[in-house]
């Protein structure tokens, strides 16, 4: 009986324990059941979201360098403030985002700042869609900015900024009775994190190249500031401020108009690109390819692991054919010599306040040197937020041959009159030509006879002179007779064989210059009528299109005696007697070209305007025998591995034969110029290499005179070029001194044979 009891025990404990796990498989199967099939997807989907992600590296971008790989823009190591949301709970994010802004705010840190709206001095908003860099932006791509703006936003495309901000208080969960500038703060940030995507993992920038006073007042806090980061990065830097600063140009941030250019896939919206100058033309080529983190982050984009790190690949080097040396010393004695000129220290005194000098290679077209007075710092633009003050007065509207622009090439932009400058185009045409000869006397009157035009030197006479002669004292007279003997045709075709109606071909955006010529006069008042036409965009205008188009036909038929030219007018509909005298004078213009004019164009007068990189290029293609190269300022593109990327080979755009008697006797008259007796010796008074030059002293309008000097050196055995224009400078001769002092720099030449280190001095406007 006791056994089987015992067995009934056993039995009911089997059970027992057969029950319990018969019950743990019916909910591990039902459980599996649930996860696979109910809630499979919903699993999948987490699964697939936890993912590998990368967080990218800031690539260096790639410098520009000096012929001799001296760093004319560079980069230098800066701290950086990000902040990460994943680590910060969402409750705290604005408190954590204010007290930030409040450090850097209270130390003058500037952050990065995107929100286009801003609060007035009530405290109420207002939008303002340009960005930190812009002045000046079209009506159009403010509204394009401000509708793509919104559109992101959610917010109605006729929105005022009042509702727009109310909209994004509620947003961003922001107290209503917070103060607008502190509220402001937590938007500016929200708005980047916002633009970025919100990925937790992904460190959102807010300010760049942060002082160390700042960064450790941050680490100090850093309890109070979770999710808040110091990063160090590269920040563009141009080592020698202003120096090349117009070629060199400046970045920015990125706009929505670039958007259009760039491959976006290459960049993010916080980058910088260039803005003006090489480092806009070369973006491809300075932009670096970034590196990256590859983590792993759950589907709250919080980080898990750390999987690797890709370095990021440092864009290209420029190497350009600029000498530091001598760009350095061209600027500083474009500072120093316009100093001498406004004190009077060569004589007389005149304004002096803008200047531009060109340095050439005469047998390859290289640039040694591009140099422009005044100059900008193009670090103030290197973190994307430069101080509005400076933009305001770097970029405001001016009339930059009057009020210096800092931001305006003018070497390659400043298309001005040559003034005698000009005269050996002339003097070559007239020997080539065959209306002279090197031997020809001509004695010079003084007052040139046909046009009642006198010579500089006027009431003396500089007596007989031949054509090397004319060149060392710049006779007017001499060139008067020479224009008239040849007619305005052959100058325009010579100053064509020169190209001076043609761009250099340099890299930089260049003016392309004006010859004086009855076409060109026609056209410039053909202009001038044509936009005083009624149109649409012109609503103004006084004169129809059908009465344009009839004034051209009396200007063709060249009948344009007072009478018939006012009657015509009015039989037209023109009734004004004001109006009809006016258009009387600008037809009368148009058509008529006169032995004066020839005259003025032959001394580079009248409407003859070239740049100075213009005439470096032609007085090269003089110099060097008659081989015009297209002038460069790029060397070579080397990749962050040393390999070529790309080289500028020395190439001829034209060929002019000048024959060595011809060039011998122009050569002969430059070197005067630099002698005793010549319109530049005073500059050149001991100068121990021989120089051949020009000077000119070109007339402006209600203004002091455009200075001049063009030289070259060595005399025998010509190796460069130099061209220097001193707006309001008075007289040519005093151009010269600028001169002396680049060829001192290039020949390694020293007053007091101990060596010259030449400082740039050009203070940068910050």
């Amino acid at each position: 009986m006791k056994v089987i009891s015992l067995n009934e025990s056993l039995k009911k404990k089997f059970y027992t324990f057969g029950a319990i796990i018969l019950v743990l498989l019916v909910v591990l199967v039902s459980r599996l059941i649930y996860l696979q099939l109910i809630k499979g997807d919903y699993y999948r989907e987490i699964s697939m979201r936890q993912a590998i992600r990368r967080i990218p590296i800031e690539a260096p971008r790639g410098e520009i360098v000096d012929r001799y790989g001296v760093k004319l823009a560079t980069n230098r190591p800066s701290f950086s403030v990000d902040i990460i949301k994943g680590e910060v709970v969402d409750s705290h994010l604005n408190e954590t985002i204010l007290k930030l802004m409040n450090i850097l705010t209270k130390n003058n840190v500037k952050y990065k700042d995107d929100l286009p709206i801003y609060l007035d001095e009530n405290g109420n908003p207002y939008f303002n869609f340009k960005n930190s860099d812009e002045v000046s932006v079209k009506e159009e791509t403010l509204k394009a900015r401000e509708k793509a703006w919104k559109k992101a936003n959610n917010i109605h495309e006729n929105a005022t900024a009042k509702e727009a901000w109310d909209i994004l208080i509620k947003k961003f969960k922001i107290p209503k009775d917070m103060d607008p500038i502190e509220a402001r703060k937590i938007m500016v940030v929200r708005q980047l994190m916002e633009e970025q995507g919100y990925n937790q993992y992904q460190p959102v920038e807010i300010a760049v190249d942060v002082d160390q006073k700042t960064i450790a007042e941050i680490e100090e806090n850093h309890l109070e500031l979770p999710g808040i980061m110091i990063n160090v990065k590269p920040v563009r830097y141009y080592p020698y401020e202003t120096l090349l600063s117009q070629t060199l140009g400046y970045i920015g941030r990125i706009t929505q108009e670039d958007l259009k250019n760039l491959d976006m896939s290459k960049y993010k919206l916080t980058d910088l690109v260039g803005r003006s100058g090489l480092e806009a033309l070369y973006e491809k080529y300075l932009r670096g390819k970034d590196g990256g983190q590859q983590v792993v982050v759950d589907n709250y984009g919080r980080l898990i692991k750390n999987l690797g790190t890709e370095p990021p690949v440092p864009g290209d080097t420029i190497f350009l054919t600029i000498d530091k040396n001598i760009q350095e010393a061209a600027e500083q004695s474009l500072i120093t010599t316009m100093q001498n000129i406004r004190e009077g220290k060569y004589g007389e005194s005149f304004p002096a306040n803008i200047g531009a000098a060109v340095v050439v290679d005469v047998h390859t077209g290289k640039v040694l040197a591009l140099a422009n007075i005044p100059g900008y710092d193009p670090n103030i633009f290197a973190t994307g937020n430069p101080p509005k003050d400076v933009v305001n007065e770097l970029f405001k509207s001016r009339d930059a041959t009057v009020d210096p622009s800092p931001i305006f090439n003018y070497a390659t932009q400043g298309a001005v009159p040559p003034g005698s400058t000009f005269k050996m185009a002339v003097a070559f045409a007239a020997l080539d030509t065959g209306v002279t000869t090197v031997d020809e006397k001509y004695l010079d009157p003084g007052i040139y006879p046909y046009t009642g035009q006198r010579n500089w030197a006027w009431p003396r006479t500089q007596g007989w002179v031949n054509v090397s002669d004319a060149i060392k004292y710049s006779t007017n007279t001499y060139f008067f007779e020479m224009g008239r003997r040849m007619g305005i045709d052959k100058i325009v075709e010579y100053a064509k064989k020169f190209g001076l109606d043609q761009k250099t071909g340099i890299e930089l955006y260049e003016a392309k210059g004006v010859i004086a010529s009855p076409q060109y006069k026609r056209e410039y008042y053909l202009g001038l009528i044509k936009s005083m036409v009624k149109t649409d965009t012109n609503p103004d205008g006084v004169i129809t299109e059908e009465q344009y188009q009839k004034i051209v036909e009396i200007i063709d038929k060249g009948n344009l005696s007072d009478y018939n030219t006012f009657l015509q007018l009015e039989k037209m509909g023109i009734k004004d007697t004001k109006l009809q005298r006016k258009l009387w004078e600008m037809m009368y213009y148009a058509k008529h070209w006169s032995l004066t004019n020839t005259c003025s164009a032959a001394i580079g007068q009248g409407d003859n305007q070239f740049t100075p990189l213009q005439i470096a290029s032609y007085v090269s293609t003089l110099i060097n025998g008659g081989i015009r190269y297209r002038l460069h300022l790029v060397d070579k593109i080397v990749s962050p591995d040393g390999k070529i990327v790309e080289e500028t080979k020395p190439e001829v755009l034209d060929r002019i034969h000048i024959s060595k008697e011809y060039l011998d006797a122009i050569k002969l008259g430059m070197k005067g110029v630099t002698e005793r007796g010549g319109t530049a010796s005073g500059a050149f008074h001991n100068f121990p290499i021989p120089v051949g030059g020009k000077t000119g002293t070109a007339e402006a309008v209600r203004r002091a005179n455009y200075a001049w000097f063009v030289g070259f050196a060595p005399y025998d055995d010509p190796q460069i070029v130099v061209v220097v224009v001193i707006y309001q400078g008075g007289h040519g001769s005093y151009a010269g001194y600028v001169a002396r002092d680049i060829f001192d720099a290039y020949f390694g030449l020293s007053k007091n044979n101990t060596g010259e280190t030449f400082n740039v001095i050009n203070l940068p406007i910050r």
